[in-house]
C-alpha cells in the first residue's frame, strides 16, 4: 500500500508539474506603469491580455466624477479574462442570456480594457482602439463579435478594446454638482472622458505591448463611431490618436440647458423610485426643498439597480457642451475646428432594418434572440411570423431611413473633403444572409464592423449568428479578406490603398463592398 500510494504521489507531482510548465509557456508576462500582467495565447498565434484596469473603479464617490488613474498593484496580476460589462439594461449587445434582457446586468466596476498582440516579436506595430456601439446605453467589449485576435493577426496591429460608462452614468450634469471637484468631473461628460483616459494608458502602455504609440488609429461603430466623433471634436484628445474609422454614426452635440433638462427628470426618477414622491411634479417640488448637498448624498446612495431603472431613455444626451471637454458644439466640426487625422466613414445599405425596424417586429426581444441563435431550425418563418405589419410597410420605412443615414453621411463626408483630402467613404452592400433574414435584415446595421473586424460567429451566441452559412462562406470569406486589405493598409500608413497593387481595385475615396 506503501508503495503504490508513493507511486501516486510520484505520478501526480509529475503531471502537475507538467500542467504548469504548459501554463507557464501558455502566459506571457508583460510590465505595465502599474504593475506586471500576464496574458494567454490566442487564436491565430496571437497573445491576449483581458481585463486590465485603465482608471480607478468609477463607484462611490467616484460616480459622477471624471476618471482618475488606477491604483499600482503588486505581484503579476492575472489577465486572462474580461471584466464585467457596464451597467445597463440586458440586451442583444450586453453579452448576458435572454433571460436577463430588460434586467439590470454588468457593473459599475467596469472600467477595463483588452489587448491582443501577434506572438511575432516586433517593436512598433500600429494600435487599433476598439469603441463598442450600442446607442451610448449598452454593449460591451465583451461582445465576442468584438475579439480582436484577427484584426491582430491579419493586419499586423496591436487591437485594444475597451469599456466604458453608459448611459446617465456616462452623460449627466446638475447644478447640485457644479460646484464641486474638477472641470472633469464637473463637465458631465463621462463617457468621453473614460476614453480619453483609456487613450492614454494606451500612449504610456502600449509600447510594452510590441505597440507605436505614435500611430493609434480609433475605431468605433454606431454609438461608438459616435464616441469617435467626439474624440475628433474634443480638444483633450488632441494627439492621442493618429487615426479613425467611424461607421454609421454622425456627430452629435447637446447644450447644457439639454442635458441639465434630461438630468433632472432623471433625478427625479430616483426620488419617485425611492418613494419620496408619487410622480415627478411631486419630485420636482420635494427637490426645490433640499439642498445640493443633499442631492450629492441621495445620488451617491442609489443602488445599480434604481440607476439602470431610472434611466428609460432611447439616447443619453452626449457629447454636452460644457466648455471645457467640449468648447464647441456641431458648429466645430462645420467650421474645420476639430482634431483632424486620416479617416475612413461609411455605413451599411441597410442600416434602417435595426435602427427604425426593430419595433416592428412581432417577436419579443428574448423570442427573436432565439431565432437568431438556431437559423436552421428558423428557415420556415415567413414575414407574417416575424412583422407586425406588412411587408411593403416595412421595407419603405426602413428603406427611408437607410437612405436617409446614407445622404447624411454622404454629405458629411464632402463637407470633410473641404478642410481634408485624407477622408475615405464606403458603402457596405453584403447581404447574401438567409431567408428570411436576408429579406428582413439585408445588409443590417453592424454588419460592415463584423466583416472588417473578421468575427463571424458561430461557437457563441451573438446577434450575428443568424447570418452564416456554409453556403455563403467563399463569398463573405473572400470580402472579409478585401477589407482587410485596405484596412491595413490604412491602420498603417492613413492610405487605404498602400497595399493594394491592383490599380483597378483602389479605393478612390468613395467604394462600395459588396
Amino acid at each position: 500500500m506503501k508503495t503504490k500510494t508513493r507511486f501516486f504521489i510520484l505520478v501526480t507531482s509529475a503531471v502537475f508539474g507538467l500542467l504548469s510548465s504548459a501554463v507557464a509557456i501558455a502566459a506571457t508576462v508583460t510590465a505595465t506603469e502599474y504593475g506586471a500582467v500576464s496574458g494567454l495565447n490566442a487564436k491565430y498565434n496571437t497573445v491576449k491580455y483581458l481585463g486590465i484596469p485603465y482608471a480607478a473603479p468609477p463607484v462611490g464617490e467616484l460616480r459622477w466624477k471624471a476618471p482618475r488613474d488606477p491604483q499600482a498593484w503588486s505581484g503579476v496580476l492575472k489577465a486572462h479574462s474580461m471584466k464585467s460589462t457596464c451597467l445597463q439594461k440586458g440586451n442583444y449587445f450586453a453579452n448576458v442570456p435572454s433571460s436577463q434582457f430588460g434586467l439590470p446586468v454588468g457593473d459599475e466596476d467596469c472600467l477595463y480594457l483588452n489587448i491582443w498582440t501577434p506572438q511575432k516579436p516586433n517593436t512598433k506595430r500600429p494600435v487599433v482602439v476598439w469603441i463598442h456601439g450600442g446607442s451610448n446605453f449598452k454593449g460591451t467589449a465583451r461582445d465576442p463579435m468584438y475579439e480582436g485576435s484577427f484584426v491582430a493577426a491579419h493586419s499586423d496591429v496591436v487591437f485594444v478594446s475597451l469599456n466604458y460608462r453608459l448611459g446617465l452614468l456616462g452623460a449627466f450634469t446638475h447644478e447640485a454638482f457644479q460646484n464641486v471637484g474638477s472641470k472633469g468631473d464637473r463637465s458631465g461628460n463621462f463617457t468621453t472622458l473614460d476614453l480619453i483616459q483609456g487613450l492614454k494608458w494606451v500612449r504610456d502602455n502600449i509600447s510594452q505591448f510590441s505597440g507605436d504609440p505614435g500611430n493609434i488609429t480609433i475605431m468605433g461603430q454606431s454609438a461608438g463611431c459616435m464616441n469617435v466623433w467626439g474624440l475628433m471634436q474634443s480638444p483633450l484628445a488632441q494627439g492621442l490618436f493618429h487615426k479613425a474609422v467611424c461607421s454609421a454614426g454622425i456627430p452629435n452635440s447637446y447644450p447644457q440647458m439639454i442635458a441639465e433638462g434630461r438630468s433632472e427628470d432623471f433625478l427625479e426618477n430616483l426620488v419617485v423610485g425611492a418613494g419620496l414622491a408619487k410622480d415627478n411634479d411631486e419630485a420636482s417640488d420635494f427637490l426645490a426643498t433640499q439642498s445640493k448637498a443633499w442631492i450629492r448624498r441621495f445620488m451617491y446612495s442609489r443602488t445599480s439597480e434604481e440607476i439602470v431603472k431610472a434611466q428609460d431613455y432611447i439616447v443619453p444626451f452626449q457629447h454636452i457642451n460644457d466648455g471645457y471637454v467640449f468648447p464647441h458644439g456641431l458648429e466645430g466640426i462645420m467650421l474645420g475646428s476639430y482634431n483632424k487625422v486620416p479617416l475612413i466613414m461609411g455605413s451599411t445599405s441597410d442600416e434602417g432594418t435595426y435602427l427604425v425596424g426593430a419595433p416592428m417586429l412581432k417577436p419579443s426581444e428574448q423570442e427573436l434572440w432565439d431565432m437568431i441563435q438556431n437559423p436552421p431550425k428558423n428557415r420556415h418563418l415567413t414575414f407574417d411570423d416575424l412583422l407586425t405589419t406588412d411587408y411593403l410597410t416595412f421595407k419603405a420605412t426602413t428603406g427611408a431611413t437607410s437612405a436617409s443615414l446614407q445622404l447624411t453621411l454622404g454629405n458629411l463626408y464632402r463637407m470633410l473633403r473641404v478642410y481634408q483630402s485624407d477622408v475615405y467613404h464606403y458603402s457596405f452592400e453584403w447581404k447574401e444572409t438567409p431567408s428570411p433574414w436576408h429579406e428582413i435584415f439585408g445588409a443590417v446595421h453592424g454588419m460592415d464592423a463584423i466583416f472588417y473586424l473578421g468575427n463571424f460567429v458561430t461557437q457563441e451566441e451573438s446577434f450575428s449568428r443568424f447570418a452564416w452559412t456554409p453556403e455563403n462562406k467563399e463569398s463573405r470569406e473572400r470580402l472579409r479578406t478585401e477589407m482587410n486589405a485596405y484596412f491595413t493598409g490604412f491602420f498603417w500608413t492613413g492610405n487605404p490603398n498602400s497595399l493594394i497593387s491592383n490599380p483597378d481595385k483602389e479605393w478612390d475615396h468613395s467604394i462600395v463592398f459588396q
